[in-house]
């Protein structure tokens, strides 16, 4: 299982966006399920809605809930206090919440991010 950052997602259901072809790719290759944590869909459905349009939004949703690929990841109460205790300690000001969030599952789960500062934490907290 994987989880993909929202600016794979962006790119991907975006046509106009540079890294499109890029995010087609990784979705092209992707053989196992997908995790959508509930921080990366509010994300991603803000973003199209302000790039794109409704439409892509909502179809963004529906891949998120009614994809047989792909796995919401809700967040309860334990969860998101460990979420913010987690943001409060990293001292990295280019990561932002959900940054930190992506940090903390890449503990347990691959994640794919176009983010440099992401990804370079991520390989820093995984050696």
């Amino acid at each position: 299982m994987i989880i993909l950052d929202s600016n794979v997602w962006i790119s991907y259901l975006d046509q106009n966006d540079n890294q499109h072809k890029k995010a087609q790719k990784i979705m092209d290759e992707i053989d196992c399920n997908i995790i959508v944590p509930e921080y990366v869909i509010i994300e991603v459905c803000t973003v199209l809605l302000r790039k794109t349009n409704k439409k892509i939004a909502n179809g963004f949703i529906e891949i998120a809930f009614d994809n047989q690929n792909t796995e919401v990841l809700f967040c309860d109460e334990y969860f998101f206090n460990l979420f913010v205790n987690n943001f409060k300690n990293i001292q990295n000001k280019n990561l932002s919440f959900i940054d930190t969030t992506l940090l903390y599952l890449s503990k347990n789960y691959q994640v794919i991010t176009f983010d440099k500062n992401l990804e370079k934490a991520i390989k820093k907290l995984n050696k």
